[in-house]
């Protein structure tokens, strides 16, 4: 597969574009104005040499997912057209460093780990009330905007978002996405999504997990090289517990140690219900912070 390209200056229906500022998960991503000068990214499916048409079908659910979503703590959508048989998807353009770099520079103080937490869980659940998962949630698909003395999460790239319930039923998606078929990211994938089953909602809030213990003790609960091993540990390894990984730190407190090993439950059914439930606990776990530093 490729993805379609197009030089500065190149009109995209009533978009011009900038210039080409990455890609995401299904297509290139490209910098536009419109008739007024306002900017926005435009992303572009990849061209699908597949004659059932899987990965525009697979782009055409995101957008129409999107356009669904008003949440701060989610990237908005603009607009979705057609132009010369290529669906396109017009969204806000947001400008941050992604979470990834933060962790790239340590463990993040417990706090502010929480904080940021806080707010993926909030877009997220905005977007499971939609009948909307993600299933791609990782450090580089958050990004941290600043706001002048706080950061904004802004969660990006649905290009794998998983249509469920009625809203499954409205967009079609049932035959798109099937059992037994794995999209995601291993660092970050939940046992039954490692597995092929299918997922919803608990799937996010395990990988948000993952993301909190990275956060707090500098590296991740599993690593291996080899994807495949790497899915193997989500699907069977028992997670190591944070207070053994940071062993005598005030900050790891009981709450806190039973947020995360909440989350990483390896059977969904014994996971945090939803996003609400899991900010619940986050909000003591905060809480327990105040006597210890």
């Amino acid at each position: 597969m490729s993805t379609l390209a197009f030089d500065p200056g190149t009109m995209i229906g009533r978009y011009r574009v900038i210039e080409k500022i990455g890609r995401g998960g299904m297509g290139g991503v490209f910098e536009v104005e419109d008739e007024t000068g306002a900017r926005f990214a435009l992303k572009v499916p990849i061209v699908d040499v597949n004659p059932a048409g899987e990965v525009t079908r697979r782009f055409a659910r995101e957008a129409n997912a999107l356009r669904m979503l008003d949440h701060p703590n989610l990237v908005a959508a603009v607009d979705v057209f057609v132009e010369a048989g290529h669906l396109f998807l017009v969204m806000e353009k947001v400008e941050g460093r992604t979470l990834a770099k933060l962790i790239a520079d340590g463990a993040v103080e417990p706090r502010q780990a929480l904080v940021l937490t806080r707010q993926i869980l909030e877009g997220v659940g905005h977007a499971h009330a939609q009948g909307l998962v993600h299933r791609d949630l990782k450090p580089e698909n958050i990004l941290l905007v600043d706001m002048g003395g706080w950061e904004r999460v802004k969660v990006i790239d649905f290009g794998l978002v998983k249509l469920m319930g009625d809203v499954a039923d409205a967009f079609g998606a049932a035959a798109l996405t099937r059992t037994g078929i794995v999209f995601g990211t291993p660092a970050y994938m939940a046992p039954e999504q490692a597995l092929g089953r299918a997922v919803d909602g608990r799937a996010d809030l395990y990988a948000i997990g993952i993301m909190l213990f990275e956060m707090l003790a500098g590296r991740l609960p599993f690593s291996n090289p080899d994807p495949v091993a790497l899915l193997r540990m989500h699907a069977k390894a028992p997670p190591p517990r944070l207070d053994e990984m940071v062993p005598r730190r005030p900050w790891c407190t009981p709450p806190l140690v039973a947020l995360v090993d909440g989350a990483l439950v390896k059977d969904p059914a014994h996971r945090f219900a939803n996003a609400s439930v899991m900010t619940a606990l986050l909000d003591d776990a905060f809480g327990s912070l105040d006597s210890v530093i």
